[in-house]
């Protein structure tokens, strides 16, 4: 029987291992009995596990319930909230670079095999998986989450990123992840699409299925996530996603990913340092 690690501070926080290959993985613990998650995305494979309470999310649209001992398992880009019950929750989600995923399963460029399931019942995975991560054993780490992949995501290939099905509203929404475009407003947005402004609404939220303010909110606090990672000043990132000022960015970027980026930094910095 797989014994779990001692429970973290009522709190989230995000480190990181090193797989037996060099790739980093980042990991958060959460014990947050307040942790709400708004809606976001990760371009990285999000694999959990349950261990104490309960988690209700929604993840693509439907509503999803997982509890101690199930493996949460979300694809890049899959769009989700997250929340908890009344008695609050355990859990460690590890965020997985596609391109480790698809040198081990063998997927094409720009497919990934499609989700079996998002929740599995596996509840000696799961303890294990949370006990290797808390341990930073990163050999079994990446040994567990390539036999999940395998078991969950071997399904017909499918695109990485959702396609908006209109090559119009597709390049607004390159345009959206770019830092300079965080600045662009919807008129000027509706003008390079060709259409005024009230058709461009309609148009990008048949397609897409939010706002164009909303797009562009989730476009840059990916962004953001991914400057921090490259090791840029949460301040410079502010400014260069187009947040109003630090405290507005350190907002958002919290009700997203459970962290303020100060702390986040903080975790990636450990992870390099090799604590």
């Amino acid at each position: 029987m797989t014994t779990l690690p001692a429970s973290p501070p009522a709190a989230s926080r995000v480190t990181g291992l090193t797989m037996a290959d060099g790739i980093q993985v980042e990991a958060m613990f959460t014990a947050d009995p307040k942790a709400r998650f708004e809606l976001h995305w990760h371009a990285e494979w999000s694999v959990g596990a349950i261990l104490e309470g309960r988690c209700e999310f929604t993840c693509a649209g439907e509503r999803q319930v997982a509890r101690a001992g199930d493996i949460v398992l979300m694809a890049p880009f899959m769009l989700h909230t997250a929340g908890v019950s009344a008695q609050g929750f355990r859990m460690v989600m590890l965020y997985v670079p596609h391109a480790w995923a698809s040198a081990r399963l063998g997927w094409p460029p720009g497919l990934r095999g499609g989700l079996r399931r998002g929740v599995w019942r596996a509840a000696a995975m799961a303890g294990a998986l949370a006990a290797a991560a808390q341990a930073q054993d990163g050999a079994q780490t990446g040994r567990l989450l390539e036999e999940i992949l395998r078991a969950q995501a071997g399904g017909e290939l499918v695109a990485v990123e959702c396609r908006a099905g209109d090559a119009r509203v597709e390049a607004v929404c390159e345009a959206l992840a770019t830092e300079d475009a965080c600045r662009i407003d919807p008129g000027a947005l509706a003008r390079r699409v060709g259409v005024s402004r009230e058709h461009f609404h309609r148009l990008f939220r048949t397609a897409v299925g939010m706002t164009p303010a909303h797009y562009a909110r989730l476009a840059r606090i990916g962004r953001a996530k991914a400057l921090l990672r490259d090791g840029h000043a949460a301040a410079d990132v502010a400014a260069q996603c187009g947040f109003t000022d630090q405290a507005h960015f350190s907002r958002w970027f919290r009700r997203c990913f459970g962290v303020t980026p100060g702390n986040y930094m903080a975790g990636r910095e450990r992870v390099e340092r090799g604590a």
